[in-house]
């Protein structure tokens, strides 16, 4: 059944849950800290929120798909498809989030 432990079910449960909680826009919770002021200001919280919940969703659905594979070149593809993700979310907050 692969290297599926509890801490990779966790995250992957966690993900989803936080990611439809922002995407429905239930999850105001997880956009606080930083300068929040200045963050209502200058960007768009419910794109941004949504953004986040469509970044951490896709999270959720790599490492699910992660879980249940092995082998070097898996984990290679999985890093590299996360750092897409992240890459992705940081371009789409300061680009298209922007007021």
């Amino acid at each position: 059944m692969g290297n599926m432990d509890s801490l990779d079910l966790i995250l992957t449960v966690a993900a989803f849950i936080v990611g439809i909680m922002l995407l429905t826009g239930h999850g105001d919770i997880f956009m606080k800290g930083g300068n929040a002021d200045v963050r209502k200001k200058l960007y768009d919280e419910k794109k941004m929120a949504k953004g986040c919940g469509i970044a951490l969703i896709l999270i959720g659905v790599i490492s699910a798909v992660d879980m249940f594979t092995t082998g070097l070149v898996f984990k290679i593809a999985y890093i590299v498809v996360l750092l897409i993700i992240i890459i992705g979310l940081l371009y789409f907050l300061r680009v298209k989030c922007k007021k």
